[in-house]
């Protein structure tokens, strides 16, 4: 799927706002997979059994034995009860057991077949009965397993729904939306998951413990294919404080693992044009009707793969591999107007992407006390035709081609050390290093700009398309190294965890960043005429020197945690975990020059400070639950905490290129009083830029200053929320369990760009530093407030399964900024004019999902999802009162985009080939009922696109399959 501007997010109007650093490309990928999170980064890729062992009269039994054993692998571990009966097991692989309970005396009691999920704390309770020893209780009719100690808001995903709920893309985070709370946004960049009304960068994604999040962005990278996951946990809010670094929600996967029995899969999906409805064709009607094409462009999709596990020593040794070979050969349909179909630009741009990800994992069972698992796995991924920050209105050149290696390893080592005490140690290196190549240079960093004088592929934007190069293009890599230890031990009633992380990243940046020149046309489309005044430039932004640089920093970060059962209805979750984020501190090493180079040039102060570290990141967190009634079936639950984000690699890249490591950073902007002042009119302003479009303005010409400094704030900190839960779960028998949520939230201290270098002074707007056009500080001033109730309802009978999540929610905040660019408020000197609807303000989310098989082996499967308009602002290029700052001629998002629906449905023969081997056949279809979903609405006054949509989610897709499990 391509990349679309949002409603809110034009680049013109941000460029009015004294040049927004550093718009970094949007590219929609899945990429790279850096290592290292923290274990305040999510860790526990493990499950929890904790429970009471008694008579029949309710006495506490001490010295009991409690042994799991894992089904599949024959993994056993063993505890004692202490002296109130309790047993506490931690670290146990998600699957399958039998739990037994045992003590001299006493019958033995048995769970034989007890599933234990990633992230989850099951209670087990026993009671024994006076017998003797070969006297046997087993319990075959398992009830759920309660979490009677967890204050956590969010979900498990099964196995069984990866397997057989239908997404097009095998994308298994894209299930994440079947938890309340969860919204998919759509924004400059592509779809990002939204959680807890947060942005989609504000989110941990990993898997088997270890980060698969592009640092950069805090955007989900690596490649995971979605059969190789065995399941994976949704937190949404109120997750304990081993989990940091997110200031959203957290998706935190396990992929399989062998066991003693050999398993197998091959499987094929295909798809092409002929299935699909014909598109959105970009383009409206003189009624306003949108106007659709003929059919559907050509298309190509060919997905194949397969994984293969089982032991190479049987209860000792076990290996998982798996491989898949995707290739799309697909089109775009670009939003050009009609202006520049019309002089023979292309409408619809081939697009092609290939992955070839591949895992190999091993597990061995040491001893009953010791477990180890090693992972590694690589994706080499590329995709053409990609867009950055303007989606369909980018034309072939504007593209660029996005893609390389990348690829981590993972180790884990789980230890029992006593019958109190246990262990787990972690370590995870990675490398993600995907260049961005410019089509039309057909290079990317600064290579490009040894081909010709600046300028030479200059971005050129028209209202109605975008020509040149990307602001962007080159290498952000990053070489990650993480280190976890975790301990945990119990005493009494108590449960404790104590963690420390050291997290590593080694950021390389070689790109250019405005390097090629930046141009904002008039606002009809008309192309550059030197004879044409009304066709001049209106923006100019450029940047000189070289960003070729490498940074290394490491952060720290540590927790402890109490479950307290304070007794067998109450327990008290308490948490403290500090974060020490160093990567703030990326630059310091060059300020002193940079300094002395502009005093030298401009005489004056320095401008520029070094960023101190952010040491107060101290956050506390503290939840109770309360399971009323012996029966134990609903559970009472509130929890309230803080929980910081981290700081992404984008904000240091922006300081490096736009200022350390830049000669010269300017700007003229003929909107700006302060830019065409000198010049005497804004006209004269465009007459100086048009002499030397589409190459750099010749400075020694210029009547004014024209360099800006993107600088950070030496106090810059980490953004945070703080939030507050309340619910309650029951679990009414039959499978059917129903849960209830308020969730407040607020957040603060998210990045934003403010102008410094204009004051109001005596009723007029002046620049308090004439030796610069613009000084943009990014200091931590954005904030949200987020309320909702979250519900869910949950089924699973004998043939199937449902399950129903809703969403009620309001999101507001004082900035549309983004990741790529950190953004700038409309006016600097009181942030309360972007005070608003949050961009990922969605009232009603509902999301209906669930599976039934019929006679004959037939399986049909459907998601329906359902999303209230987003909304969208309108703005303007006219300046409507005194100020020198763009204008809202309306509250900002104060408008609303259509809603989204869609019912994607599966369906599946299954046929027995003969023992173990079994064929499930598949058709699906996405947008069932074609229906039109539009988003990315145009909201600038005097487009001719005004008030309409740049683009729309897909129209009716199918796709064939084929899968065989042995």
């Amino acid at each position: 799927m391509h990349a679309a501007p949002s409603g809110e997010f034009h680049w013109e109007d941000h460029m009015l706002r004294r040049l927004p650093p550093f718009p970094r490309t949007a590219v929609s990928i899945a990429l790279a997979a850096l290592l290292a999170g923290t274990a305040a980064r999510a860790q526990n890729v493990t499950t929890t059994l904790r429970g009471k062992v008694t008579d029949e009269q309710g006495a506490a039994l001490t010295g009991a034995a409690v042994t799991a054993r894992n089904v599949d692998t024959n993994a056993v571990r063993s505890v004692t009860t202490g002296g109130l009966g309790q047993f506490f097991i931690p670290n146990l692989p998600a699957g399958t057991y039998e739990l037994t309970a045992a003590l001299s005396g006493f019958g033995t009691e048995k769970r034989p077949r007890l599933v234990l999920r990633v992230g989850q704390e099951g209670t087990v309770d026993f009671t024994l009965k006076l017998g003797g020893v070969s006297e046997e209780v087993t319990v075959a009719a398992e009830a759920p397993l309660l979490e009677t100690t967890r204050n956590t808001i969010g979900s498990i995903i099964n196995k069984d729904q990866i397997d057989e709920l239908p997404v097009i893309d095998r994308d298994f985070a894209s299930l994440a939306k079947l938890s309340p709370g969860v919204t998919i946004g759509t924004g400059s960049n592509g779809d990002s998951i939204s959680m807890n009304g947060q942005r989609g960068f504000a989110n941990g994604f990993y898997v088997d413990g270890a980060t698969a999040e592009w640092q950069y962005y805090g955007k989900q990278s690596s490649t995971f294919v979605q059969d190789w996951i065995q399941e994976f946990q949704v937190m949404t809010n109120s997750y304990p404080a081993e989990f940091g670094t997110a200031a959203g929600g957290i998706v935190n996967a396990i992929t399989r693992s062998g066991t003693n029995d050999f398993h197998g899969r091959a499987y094929g999906f295909f798809r092409d044009d002929s299935l699909d409805a014909a598109p959105f064709g970009g383009t409206f009607a003189e009624d306003g009707k949108p106007q659709y094409l003929d059919k559907a462009p050509p298309l190509s999709q060919k997905r194949f793969g397969g994984f293969l596990s089982g032991p190479i020593r049987k209860d000792k040794l076990f290996f998982f591999a798996g491989y898949e070979r995707f290739s799309r050969d697909s089109s775009e349909v670009l939003a050009i107007t009609d202006y520049w179909r019309q002089r023979g630009e292309k409408s619809v741009l081939p697009l092609q992407g290939r992955d070839n990800p591949f895992l190999v994992k091993l597990d061995a069972n040491v001893n009953q006390r010791n477990h180890v698992s090693l992972r590694y796995d690589r994706t080499d991924r590329t995709d053409t035709n990609q867009t950055q920050l303007f989606g369909s209105l980018e034309t072939e050149g504007a593209r660029n081609k996005f893609g390389g290696p990348i690829w981590n390893v993972v180790g884990n080592w789980t230890s029992t050390l006593s019958n109190t005490t246990f262990n787990e140690l972690r370590g995870v290196y990675g490398s993600n290093k995907p260049p961005i190549i410019c089509n039309k240079s057909g290079t990317g960093g600064v290579a490009n700009l040894d081909q010709g004088p600046p300028g030479t592929f200059s971005l050129q934007q028209y209202p109605g398309a975008v020509f040149g190069c990307p602001i962007f293009t080159g290498l952000e890599g990053e070489e990650t190294l993480q280190l976890i230890d975790n301990f945990s031990w119990v005493t009494g009633r108590h449960q404790l965890k104590a963690g420390a992380q050291a997290y590593q990243v080694r950021t390389i940046i070689d790109v250019t960043n405005f390097h090629d020149g930046y141009w904002v046309m008039p606002d009809v489309d008309r192309i550059f005429d030197i004879k044409d005044p009304a066709t001049y430039p209106i923006v100019f932004n450029g940047n000189t020197g070289r960003v070729d640089v490498h940074a290394n920093l490491w952060n720290w970060y540590v927790y402890m945690q109490d479950t307290w059962q304070v007794n067998d209805r109450l327990t008290l979750n308490l948490g403290l975990r500090y974060d020490l984020d160093n990567s703030v501190k990326a630059g310091n090493e060059e300020v002193d020059r940079k300094n002395a180079q502009l005093v030298a040039r401009y005489g004056g102060a320095p401008p520029l400070e070094k960023t101190r570290a952010d040491t107060n990141n101290i956050a506390p967190r503290v939840g109770l639950v309360f399971t009323p009634g012996s029966a134990k079936r609903t559970t009472l639950r509130a929890a309230g905490g803080r929980f910081y984000d981290q700081n992404h690699n984008n904000f240091n890249a922006i300081y490096y290129a736009n200022t350390l490591l830049a000669d010269r950073f300017i700007s003229f902007d003929a909107t700006d009083p302060f830019s065409w002042g000198p010049f005497g009119s804004p006209e004269a302003l465009q007459s100086f830029l048009a002499q030397s479009f589409p190459f750099f303005p010749d400075l020694s010409k210029a009547q004014a200053p024209s360099d800006i400094i993107n600088r950070n704030d030496p106090h810059l900190g980490v953004a945070y929320t703080d939030q507050a839960t309340a619910g309650v779960s029951h679990e009414f028998g039959h499978g059917l369990t129903v849960d209830a949520d308020y969730v407040f939230s607020r957040g603060r201290g998210a990045p934003l760009y403010i102008e410094e270098n204009v004051a109001l002074v005596n009723g007029q707007y002046v620049q308090p530093d004439p030796r610069f056009n613009s000084i943009s500080t990014l200091k931590n001033l954005g904030n949200s407030t987020y309320n909702a109730l979250l519900t869910q309802v949950r089924y699973r009978g004998r043939k199937g399964g449902a399950q129903i999540s809703y969403t009620l929610s309001k999101a507001t905040s004082n900035s549309s900024a983004s990741i790529f660019g950190g953004g700038a408020p409309t006016n600097p000197l009181d942030l309360s004019e972007d005070q608003g609807p949050d961009n990922a303000d969605r009232r009603h989310n509902l999301v209906v999902s669930g599976n039934y098989t019929f006679p004959w082996d037939i399986e049909l499967a459907e998601i329906f999802v359902y999303r209230s308009g987003a909304p969208w602002s309108v703005t303007t290029r006219q300046q409507l009162d005194s100020d020198p700052f763009p204008d809202r001629p309306e509250p900002r998002n104060s408008r609303r985009g259509d809603s989204f629906s869609t019912v994607d449905l599966r369906a599946t023969k299954t046929v027995k080939l003969g023992g173990r081997v079994r064929a499930a056949i598949f058709w699906e279809a996405y947008n069932l009922f074609n229906t039109d979903n539009f988003f990315g609405y145009t909201g600038r006054i005097g487009s001719p696109l005004f008030g309409k949509p740049s683009a729309a989610y897909e129209k009716r897709r199918q796709q064939g399959g084929i899968r065989i499990d042995f």
